[in-house]
């Protein structure tokens, strides 16, 4: 069965499947913008981190969980209920000798059939992989922006929760309950961060897996101890692009900075690819390099009155937030010159990996545009480090610009009013509009009725006219494209500013009106059909006109949008569901880690229902799971990195 048949089954199944989010359909973008204003106001003005100052900040401990039905830790464990004590009775212990596995997926509540195949594949106790034996992660890790298009309750039960807790019911794992951390994104932003602290902070179960944070942020050591080094996993909380807070400096400095050992080595989870967009904004990476630099790889010793050293380091960067797969390879010392060949990927593990994976469920972003290296501050103001991006980009830039045409084809299923509904009939309505007040103001100054005045022309150079009306937008808008240098504009369309970009969307659209009117100019109109008929058909021709010719010049003005917001809808505005993916991590006893970034080509799209184990149903694969590959080889990364 599709979705929409599944989704008469909400009441059994506990939430609503829901289709992927159409980010071009009017009644959606109205919505969102408002939802987006009303966030950046609260931004601005009522930042929830503060408040969460008051919250609980206990240290976060991997190597026990509470038994079922309890609270879960470490409330249990301070306030000395039974089965508190660390020889507990059904205490679970997730972590040991053997190696240590982490899952890591972002951007992931969107439509149901996209994140419910990432759900269904983290939730299985082990996957085959290129010949990889690849176990389920202890530890899932959710890297932002959970829920599409804002957070609200029944949006985050429909389209996150809901379907997790279906993937891996409470009593499925063998192994108990793994852990969940969950990182807020800007979606989770947008209703102030208020549903995402009441899903995520009250350490309950997500079906088989199980909340421990206390806040938005989160620091948990994965292996080592107090007297040996190991792995560190940090979850950094930037809200939508702020200052870091004081009580989130102060979480990490009780709980990270003062247990830093020498050859500590962390993952630093962040809600957005800040190395990236340092090309575009040169203060983008400063606040995350200021808490690697002040708190990770130094702290300030109260005593002494000066900072020292913690010999720790971040080694692997993890993002979502951007819709695609790419890493970022530290180049050697000897390989920081300029103009130096690319490092062969994947050949040292001390090189220091910066990964982003925004593939759990929401639509397919192109990569084309990323830069082929960055340059990122070290750890002194001369001393700068770079970055070669790796092969294993997805999509590359040949599939990323075959997959934005398909927005302009009206032969594919992507085609922009198809996929976005009502956004063809508005822009027809518009078109209808437009061309009713104009042709009603050139009919007014001749003293003629509309149907008279449309006749009328049948007498003179009706060609002339419709000439000129298509041509004249088209020739300004290649005066403005061609000779925009000329005119003072800069070869980058965002940095002329919203003007330039809404004057350009116009011209198309006027092209496109223009296109319209000049058919119904010259098209035979009989003088002996009733007027009114002749206006209905006319004002239909004309939005019909608008909804194909007008979504066309729509289409055109994005894909000839080099760079910014307006070009991203060439990819949003298909909400393209297959091309998911995540990582699954492996920590090994020697202190070794391995990347293995899983691709998923084709999401499941016909669903029967299978029973729960507890009488319940839930969704299973009609065909099974999908086939898996990885977007490239694993990645090694070593628990110590290149001397500074």
């Amino acid at each position: 069965m599709k979705r929409a048949e599944l989704a008469r089954h909400s009441s059994t199944l506990g939430f609503t499947p829901r289709d992927a989010v159409r980010w071009l359909a009017p009644a959606q973008l109205g919505r969102t913008a408002v939802r987006v204003v009303l966030a950046s106001v609260f931004a601005d003005f009522g930042d929830k981190r503060e408040l969460e100052g008051g919250f609980p900040g206990y240290e976060l401990d991997l190597e026990r969980l509470p038994v079922p039905g309890q609270p879960a830790q470490p409330v249990v464990r301070d306030l000395g209920l039974p089965g508190a004590g660390p020889d507990a009775a059904g205490a679970e212990r997730i972590s040991g000798a053997g190696d240590l596995w982490l899952d890591f997926t972002a951007d992931l509540g969107d439509g149901f059939d996209a994140t419910y195949t990432v759900a269904s594949l983290l939730a299985e106790e082990s996957l085959r992989v290129d010949g990889h034996e690849l176990h389920r992660g202890q530890v899932l890790v959710l890297g932002g922006d959970e829920v599409y298009p804002v957070a609200a309750p029944a949006a985050y039960e429909d389209r996150m929760v809901g379907p997790y807790r279906t993937a891996l019911p409470g009593g499925r794992s063998p192994r108990g309950a793994a852990v969940l951390l969950a990182l807020p994104g800007n979606h989770d932003w947008y209703d102030g961060l208020t549903s995402f602290i009441r899903l995520f902070t009250r350490q309950r179960n997500i079906g088989g897996w199980r909340t421990i944070q206390t806040r938005s942020y989160f620091a948990l050591r994965l292996t080592g101890g107090d007297d040996s080094p190991g792995w560190w996993l940090v979850g950094l909380d930037s809200q939508l692009g702020q200052y870091i807070d004081e009580p989130q400096l102060d979480y990490f400095y009780n709980t990270v900075t003062t247990r830093l050992l020498p050859g500590d080595a962390v993952i630093l989870c962040v809600a957005a690819p800040y190395w990236v967009r340092e090309t575009e904004d040169e203060n983008a990476f400063r606040q995350v390099h200021f808490f690697e630099q002040d708190y990770l790889r130094r702290r300030f010793n109260r005593r002494a009155g000066m900072f020292e050293d913690t010999g720790a380091s971040v080694r692997l960067w993890l993002t979502g937030d951007l819709h695609h797969y790419s890493r970022y390879e530290e180049t050697a010392p000897g390989e920081q010159a300029e103009g130096s060949p690319p490092p062969a990927s994947g050949a040292d593990p001390r090189r220091t990996q910066l990964i982003t994976c925004g593939l759990g469920g929401a639509f397919l972003a192109d990569a084309r545009w990323l830069p082929a290296g960055v340059t990122l501050p070290g750890s002194s103001p001369r001393q700068g480090r770079r970055f070669a991006l790796a092969p294993g980009t997805f999509p590359g830039v040949a599939e990323s610009r075959q997959l934005r045409g398909r927005l302009a084809n009206p032969l594919t299923p992507f085609w922009l009013p198809l996929r976005n509904p009502g956004f063809g009939s508005a822009l027809g309505v518009a078109h209808m509009v437009a061309a009713l007040t104009l042709w009603t103001v050139f009919s007014a100054f001749r003293g003629l009725s509309f149907v008279d005045s449309l006749l009328s022309l049948k007498a003179g150079n009706t060609g002339l006219l419709a000439l000129t009306i298509f041509a004249v937008p088209l020739l300004l808008l290649l005066l403005l494209v061609t000779l925009g240098t000329a005119l003072g504009l800069a070869r980058e369309p965002r940095e002329n500013g919203a003007g330039f970009t809404v004057a350009r969307g116009a011209l198309w659209q006027l092209s496109a009106l223009g296109a319209g009117i000049a058919v119904v100019l010259l098209l035979p109109w009989p003088a002996a059909w009733p007027p009114f008929l002749t206006l209905a058909l006319v004002l239909a021709f004309i939005f019909a006109a608008g909804y194909a010719a007008g979504s066309e010049a729509f289409a055109f003005f994005i894909l000839r949008t080099a760079s910014g917001e307006v070009a991203s809808w060439a990819m949003s505005g298909q909400a393209v569901e297959d091309h998911k993916g995540f990582l699954r991590i492996r920590i090994a006893p020697d202190g070794t880690l391995t990347v293995y970034p899983v691709a998923v080509d084709r999401i499941c799209r016909d669903w029967s229902l299978g029973e729960t184990g507890d009488g319940g149903l839930r969704p299973v694969p009609a065909d099974g799971l999908p086939p898996l590959r990885l977007f490239e080889p694993p990645v090694t990364v070593a628990r110590e990195g290149f001397l500074p």
